[in-house]
């Protein structure tokens, strides 16, 4: 039930109406009276019972209450008189008991205040976004919305504009939701909302309004910094910062058209300015629109792959009005996110100086690498290369992105988060990675280094080794060698494609681990295929315990799941999520054209599962996740990252489960980060 916001629009909804009669043994027809009496309820007691709230609440009050229950004694003469008289009566019966439960002011799990409707509808946007808001009670109104995935029904509520979008916008940024909100929605949803937000302004922009708010958007842009990726995906997420940042300073800028155009010719700008091939073209850019040159300002940007740039290049010309100087340093605003991705290193960043990152969460993966003795690790593969420190920093900037998923490289392969955390520093990861000379790399020392660690980690009980052969992109075999045990990876490599090699890769794979292990006896079970291929007299008497992996209806299958501690269920997704898993870490295609070594590749996604492993048995309950559940519901949303004298402080994201990640006290930590040299690393909490 919920009064709404003013006195002159009072409403109540009643939900749910459960009524029990008490009904004299004399009354002729029983059931007719109840059938009137519920027609008294469902006709005219809400709006009667709204009448006299509007009465007795104080004026301008826009509380929104939810009750989740009220009991009510109402007593009616069983001749009924007039219904509307009768509902007149329950009505003020009813509002008395509302208004007794709202003057007293105390909430409970039953008895819930909101200042306003929008208040209300923020909380439970936010609540959509982080997974908690189906089957509340004090929701049901929402219910319809239930048939969509959370992001359809986050849109659905800004687009019914009850209240309007902007006002919606508006709360949720002054609650701190926003960025979960943006992260929860996608590119098209963002331009839907931002659309709603002016979707009653239908003037044309006049040229004053434009220097205006050119001016001011500009100011709001450079007082902090939007976000790390300026890729064109993100322009009406970004819209949506700059509105909600510019509601906050100017409440009433909504209902002014020429806002909307700046907004939205700035970020096509950036857009086209993040195109320019070196700092020389973007002068020429800018030359060219100085002196009004739009056919040559045109043909650059066209050149450099802009999509029908006239009228963004003609709007910012008439705002330069000459000034190329002024036109360098706006440009220089806009350019501020792309020129930190391009260049950004830990060396660079100014004291004080914050960024924004879709990938600050990475760092949460810091301890579990430093688990793996990951930087001793990448030493030694880096040992025989002609600058070992910065194929180090390279090899961790490949391993960060594997633990963060191929889906995702596009836009973090260059984040500056992720290259402050990994201490990257060359111009671009993708050439960088395609200058590396794989057959440099010490593959043996890597694999021995960790194997090694875990080993250590795992020493007082040998391994129960699973063998399979799985297909990475495009149908390139592999073999990967799990330990199911403890259900970790030990070795992966790929084989030729015919799988002709299988068996000689197979037997140098359990080699390694036995050497590792510094036992000749380990079982392991093979993938039928496997078996097959493997049956070599040397793995026969150095694998004493060969055989192959049982089928699930096999009794043989139920003795092992009960020696894992598994159900044959999980037993069966365990097994499966090796050929599952595997496509997530794998970075083999990552342009069009370019390629990865198949090693290198293999290699590395050994040390970013374990790393996600590591990082998933920190969290109870979470072991078993896929590292795509861990990425979404603990690595994802935007962060903030500054230095602060001598030290970078890392504001988490505000991911779906953070409250997690605060019960296993992961969030409020100092670090420090082997290959950081002594750089501590603090871990802060979302804001609120």
């Amino acid at each position: 039930m919920k009064p709404a916001p003013v006195q002159d629009d009072a409403r109540v909804t009643v939900g749910r109406w459960r009524g029990v009669y008490q009904i004299p043994a004399s009354c002729p027809d029983p059931r007719d009276l109840q059938r009137r009496a519920d027609q008294i309820v469902a006709a005219h007691l809400s709006r009667e019972c709204a009448v006299c709230l509007g009465q007795v609440l104080g004026s301008g009050d826009a509380s929104v209450w939810r009750i989740k229950d009220l009991a009510v004694n109402f007593s009616l003469e069983t001749g009924l008189p007039d219904a509307v008289a009768v509902a007149r009566k329950w009505g003020q019966q009813l509002a008395t008991e509302i208004f007794s439960t709202v003057e007293g002011g105390e909430q409970s799990d039953s008895v819930l205040r909101y200042p306003n409707r929008v208040a209300y509808l923020a909380r439970f946007v936010l609540d959509l976004v982080a997974g908690r808001a189906k089957g509340k009670w004090h929701y049901e109104e929402f219910e319809e919305l239930y048939i969509l995935s959370d992001r359809q029904a986050i849109r659905a509520v800004f687009l019914r504009c009850d209240p309007s979008a902007v006002d919606l916008l508006s709360e949720i940024l002054a609650q701190g939701g926003l960025e979960s909100v943006l992260n929860a929605l996608t590119e098209d949803d963002a331009r839907a909302i931002f659309a709603a937000c002016f979707a009653d302004v239908t003037d044309v922009p006049s040229e004053e309004g434009l220097e205006k708010w050119t001016g001011i958007v500009l100011e709001q842009w450079v007082s902090a910094p939007l976000r790390a990726a300026t890729r064109h995906e993100n322009r009406h997420r970004d819209a949506l910062r700059l509105l909600a940042r510019i509601l906050s300073k100017f409440p009433a800028a909504c209902t002014d058209i020429p806002l909307k155009c700046v907004i939205d010719n700035l970020l096509g700008l950036r857009d086209i300015l993040s195109l320019g091939y070196s700092p020389h073209w973007i002068d020429s850019l800018l030359n060219s629109l100085a002196r009004c040159d739009l056919d040559q300002a045109l043909a650059l940007a066209i050149e450099a792959g802009a999509y029908d740039p006239c009228t963004v290049l003609a709007f910012f010309a008439e705002r330069m009005k000459g000034d190329a100087d002024w036109g360098g340093q706006a440009a220089a605003v806009l350019l501020g996110e792309s020129h930190q991705q391009k260049f950004l290193t830990s060396k660079t960043i100014s004291e004080g100086e914050s960024l924004l990152s879709s990938f600050a969460g990475v760092f949460l993966l810091a301890g579990s690498l430093d688990d793996l003795n990951f930087a001793e690790c990448l030493d030694s593969a880096a040992e025989s290369a002609e600058n070992p420190a910065k194929v180090s920093a390279l090899l961790r900037h490949f391993t960060a992105l594997k633990c963060l998923g191929s889906s995702r490289f596009q836009d973090a392969a260059d984040d500056p988060g992720v290259r402050l955390f990994s201490g990257f520093e060359g111009p671009s990861f993708r050439e960088s990675i395609g200058k590396l000379d794989a057959q440099l790399l010490e593959f043996e020392s890597l694999q021995g280094s960790f194997l090694q660690s875990m080993k250590n980690r795992y020493e007082l009980v040998p391994p129960l080794l699973f063998v399979e052969r799985i297909s990475l992109l495009e149908g390139i075999p592999a073999l990967l060698v799990r330990d199911l045990m403890r259900d970790e990876w030990l070795d992966f490599v790929p084989v030729a494609a015919d799988g002709s090699d299988a068996k000689e890769r197979a037997e140098e794979s359990l080699k390694r681990i036995f050497a590792a292990w510094n036992q000749l006896e380990i079982p392991a079970l093979l993938s039928e295929s496997i078996f097959e291929l493997v049956q070599s007299p040397h793995l026969k008497r150095t694998a004493a315990k060969l055989s192959v992996l049982p089928r699930k209806n096999d009794q043989d299958c139920a003795r092992l799941a009960s020696r894992l501690g598994l159900t044959l269920d999980q037993l069966a997704d365990r097994i499966a999520a090796g050929e599952g898993q595997a496509p997530y870490y794998s970075l083999l295609r990552i342009s069009p054209g370019f390629a990865l070594h198949p090693g290198l590749d293999c290699t590395f996604t050994l040390i970013a599962r374990a790393a996600m492993k590591s990082f998933a048995r920190k969290l109870f309950g979470f072991a078993a996740s896929s590292p795509e559940h861990l990425y979404r519901n603990f690595l994802a949303g935007l962060g903030e990252i500054r230095r602060r004298e001598g030290h970078l402080e890392v504001r988490l994201p505000a991911s779906p489960l953070s409250l997690i990640l605060r019960m296993a006290r992961l969030q409020e930590q100092r670090i420090s980060p082997s290959w950081h040299k002594g750089t501590q690393v603090w871990l802060l909490p979302p804001r609120e």
